[in-house]
């Protein structure tokens, strides 16, 4: 398999953005100048990530989700969800948690039924091995399109969910 070049990968980051951002529009209640006091940027952050002009960081993806009761989630080549069982610990932020959980799917899926080794997800994927191995290990997240594409690597996508009330009970 070749080399997933960036440029395959930013259809499906314009995906997760459209759908945030028509989310956040239908909600009603929600202009971007107060998601962006949410998130911690500015407005013009909010306008360029949804006119595609900007790409966000995975941080600001998983928490733009979770201000709209979505999350993340890591979905095989059949769209089914792939689970990942993890605690949150006591005091860990969302996003903390939620970059776990899903770098936690990814490396299962690597290591259990596509039964890779990390150069061959690192090829696939584009990336160097320590960049999947910083990843896997958490010693650095990837950006929202090396996410993207590492899950790619492994037949995988992301995509959004709703979250349940007792997932949201039990984050804050």
């Amino acid at each position: 398999m070749a080399p997933r070049a960036e440029t395959d990968v930013h259809p499906e980051l314009a995906l997760l953005t459209n759908q945030l951002a028509r989310a956040r529009r239908r909600r009603g209640d929600l202009p971007q100048h107060r998601l962006a006091a949410m998130l911690g940027v500015s407005a013009n952050s909010i306008t360029e990530w949804e006119s595609g002009q900007e790409s966000l960081t995975v941080r600001h993806l998983v928490l733009w989700a979770r201000v709209l009761r979505l999350r993340l989630v890591i979905v095989d080549a059949f769209d089914a969800q792939v689970r990942y069982p993890l605690s949150r610990d006591p005091g860990e932020e969302w996003d903390s948690y939620e970059l776990r959980r899903l770098t936690g799917t990814l490396r299962d899926v690597r290591k259990g039924s596509v039964r890779s080794t990390q150069l061959e997800v690192a090829r696939k994927a584009g990336v160097s091995r320590s960049s999947i191995l910083n990843w896997e290990t958490l010693a650095t997240h990837p950006r929202a399109l090396g996410l993207i594409q590492w899950a790619m690597a492994l037949d995988c996508r992301l995509r959004l969910a709703g979250l349940t009330t007792v997932q949201l009970t039990e984050s804050d």
